[in-house]
């Protein structure tokens, strides 16, 4: 690949030393917590190892237009080289949880995204793909046998451990860019338990609980034979595990903060709709629905039997009082709109066809913490609205989910009002929280009235404290009531831009070069003949051997291309008589009328086929559809023909990246792959997926080349050459050896 090398820096650019000396970290700590991922969420990286800093100037070329060039005036033309910037790279290790984990799906890096977003249609999960290999980057899974990195154990042997336990990501000599750092870098992990979910990508929330509790990794130590399994555990019935199916709850925790662990589970249990109590020895689940429910293959079936039906009997009371003390809630002081805070993993929904604009509101950036609210209209018209303080929710990545939990907790809140206390006697003993019994009370009007109990307390008599709420029916069942995100999406930076059109390749006669060999290049981007208004530019990708390529220059603007619609003649000169008829909708390109004097010269100049040529005006006779007239034929040299209906056209212009081409390249096979960018210079297309077009330079940017078989070396002493007056400073090849082209008109004797 020494076609690619840079030249050598001038004297003034070699004293530019690098902006940086090492890498610009933006998280290395050793005291943060590693995070604990249940099902699929967004995780930012912690550099924990980096090595092998490095920094790689770049060099730009520094094209001086030549004699008739249509890019500028006179002169000679030729290619310097000058020292641009740098470049950084390092071999970089960055810990992402604890693991065994299932992989990583898209990975965002500042305003790029790589890989492809999961959706769910009609309950069935697609899309999805990694973004790692776009960036270089080597997954390791967690695993408690895991290897060392390999690259690790043969480099930097002293500190290749294996780091069993935790996922990381590693590349050696990953790039830095010209910053020197590895940008906000944040991975789609896909941790434990990842798709057991009602949705096929969150995480059941039984078996997260069970896993919290119990993991001999990273649990919090809880005894296993104290949790009664048939309460969390289930395809039927009344568990946890069926009620979140049935009832499509799932999420996806992250902790990565100190927290205790019961936080965490009471935090988790409100969500769910489920309480937490002990039985005896025995740790149950049980959700508070009420009502029999079916969905996601899944039915639960509540167990709504009292336990017992308590009359004033059966209580334990001091005659004169009350024995059934009741309160109730003002309902003026009740929250009626409810507001949760859950992470939208898919955005703003854009419809099925998606965004048309990079500037319309997107999905991206996805993860992103996102209000969901649920109202009851008739207590707010009848009551006034009274907003609940917003419950944060990160655990809950699917906003179907949280519109879910916002409805339960809302309705809880408001209809669950009137608590009772009574006394029962030490033969009710085998009662517990979360059971049900039914009250009887002449005095308040109850008649087998359901009740749940909440909290049950015994006194050293053995009498028994009892607080019971109650139990409007249906309250804990709430109907399917999906709501979207609010506000606006925000403006996507790095949505990925389509794949360009056939690109131009293109060598330039000697009158547009100044007699220098060249390649211009040119581009648009978009899919099936419409135009990516996204799309900004291209990195151009050169290789000799189509297995490794360098960046050789950038489009930094569409093309305007597309192709002939109707046939047009041979003519020569300046033709009147014919038309070139284009549709340049692949490129949503506009062409405006000049003159016949600006045709002539050049201004409009446009290539068909082979055929350069330029036209004095342009008629438009539909979208982005032209008849051009007052047509320049056979320009700079090039042959007048015939074109048929669909030949490629381009008008060349400013958006053309000019290539000089190294003397190397010149008759052979020449690999080439056009790297799109959207707008904003983010959304890189990813390089293995790009398209290679093969072309084969002749140098024809040169003026017939004349080489003789005196081959000079570059370091010749040419004050021996006396009989050489007008040596050139042009190089052209014979034989694949380097030659000097010498004026033989300007030898003497």
């Amino acid at each position: 690949m020494s076609f690619l090398a840079s030249k050598k820096a001038s004297p003034q650019t070699a004293a530019i030393w690098p902006a940086y000396t090492g890498l610009q970290l933006q998280t290395a700590t050793n005291t943060l917590p590693i995070p604990l991922v249940w099902g699929m969420s967004k995780l930012a990286v912690n550099v924990f190892f980096y090595a092998n800093f490095q920094a790689v100037p770049v060099y730009t070329p520094q094209q001086s237009a030549g004699k008739g060039s249509i890019f500028g005036g006179g002169g000679g033309g030729g290619v310097t080289w000058s020292l641009s910037g740098w470049n950084y790279s390092a071999d970089l290790m960055m810990a992402l949880c604890e693991g065994p984990i299932v992989g990583v799906n898209q990975v965002w890096q500042s305003q790029s995204t790589y890989g492809t977003q999961f959706t769910t249609t009609g309950g069935v999960v697609s899309g999805g793909g990694s973004g790692l290999s776009s960036l270089g980057l080597t997954l390791f899974d967690g695993a408690p046998n895991q290897a060392p990195w390999g690259y690790l154990a043969a480099n930097y042997s002293s500190q290749s451990l294996a780091y069993p336990g935790t996922a990381y990501v590693c590349a050696a000599n990953f790039g830095l860019g010209a910053s020197a750092g590895i940008g906000t870098l944040n991975l789609e992990v896909q941790g434990p338990l990842y798709g057991t979910g009602a949705n096929g990508l969150d995480a059941d929330p039984a078996q997260v609980i069970a896993d919290f509790l119990l993991n001999p990794q990273y649990g919090v130590g809880f005894p296993g034979a104290n949790i009664d399994a048939t309460t969390l555990y289930g395809s039927s019935g009344a568990s946890l595990q069926n009620y979140c199916r049935a009832m499509g709850l799932c999420f996806s925790p992250t902790l990565n903060q100190t927290e205790t662990a019961s936080s965490v589970l009471t935090r988790w249990l409100q969500l769910l709709n489920v309480a937490a109590v002990w039985s005896g020895d025995r740790l149950r689940f049980i959700p508070y629905g009420d009502e029999s429910v079916t969905g996601n293959g899944a039915t639960f079936v509540p167990n709504m039997m009292p336990a017992y039906a308590l009359t004033d009997a059966d209580l334990v009371y001091t005659p004169g009082d009350d024995p059934i003390k009741v309160s109730r809630v003002d309902p003026f002081t009740l929250p009626n709109m409810q507001w949760i805070e859950a992470l939208n993993r898919t955005g703003i929904s854009t419809g099925a066809s998606g965004p048309s604009d990079i500037l319309a509101p997107q999905g991206l950036p996805e993860y992103q913490a996102t209000p969901v609210s649920a109202r009851d209209q008739a207590m707010i018209e009848q009551y006034g609205l009274r907003v609940g303080s917003t419950i944060t929710a990160h655990e809950i990545c699917d906003l179907n989910v949280a519109s879910v939990v916002a409805q339960t907790i809302l309705q809880r809140g408001l209809y669950v009002r009137a608590s009772f206390k009574f006394a029962l006697s030490w033969e009710f003993c085998l009662l517990d929280p979360m059971d049900i019994v039914s009250l009887t009370d002449a005095n308040l009007g109850l008649s087998n009235y359901p009740v749940r109990i909440v909290s049950i307390e015994e006194d050293d008599s053995g009498k028994l404290s009892v607080t019971a709420e109650e139990m409007p029916q249906g309250v804990a069942t709430p109907a399917a009531n999906p709501t979207g995100a609010s506000g606006g999406g925000s403006i996507n930076t790095g949505v990925v831009a389509d794949s360009v059109n056939t690109p131009l390749i293109f060598e330039p006669p000697p009158g547009l070069t100044g007699n220098t060999a060249e390649i211009w290049l040119g581009a648009s981007g978009g899919a099936s003949g419409a135009v990516d208004p996204n799309w900004g530019g291209a990195l151009i990708w050169a290789s000799l051997d189509n297995l490794t390529f360098q960046k050789v220059t950038t489009i930094t603007a569409p093309l305007r291309q597309g192709f002939l619609t109707a046939p047009l003649p041979l003519a020569t000169g300046y033709d009147t008589a014919d038309a070139l008829s284009v549709d340049l909708t692949e490129s949503a390109g506009a062409l405006t009328t000049a003159t016949q004097a600006a045709a002539q010269a050049g201004q409009t100049l446009c290539l068909v086929d082979g055929e350069l040529l330029g036209f004095a005006s342009a008629t438009l006779t539909a979208a982005y559809k032209y008849n051009l007239a007052g047509l320049s034929r056979g320009m700079y040299g090039t042959t007048a023909a015939a074109h048929s209906t669909g030949a490629p056209f381009a008008r060349l212009d400013g958006a053309v990246a000019r290539y000089a081409l190294p003397a190397n390249f010149i008759g052979q096979t020449v690999y080439l792959k056009f790297q799109s960018f959207n707008v904003f210079g983010g959304g890189l297309e990813d390089l293995s997926n790009c398209a290679v077009y093969t072309y084969v330079p002749s140098g024809a940017g040169v003026v017939g080349p004349v080489t003789t078989s005196l081959e000079l070396a570059q370091d010749q002493d040419w004050g021996l050459a006396s009989a050489l007056v007008g040596v050139s400073d042009d190089w052209g090849t014979a034989g694949g050896a380097v030659s000097a082209r010498v004026d033989l008109g300007n030898v003497t004797s």
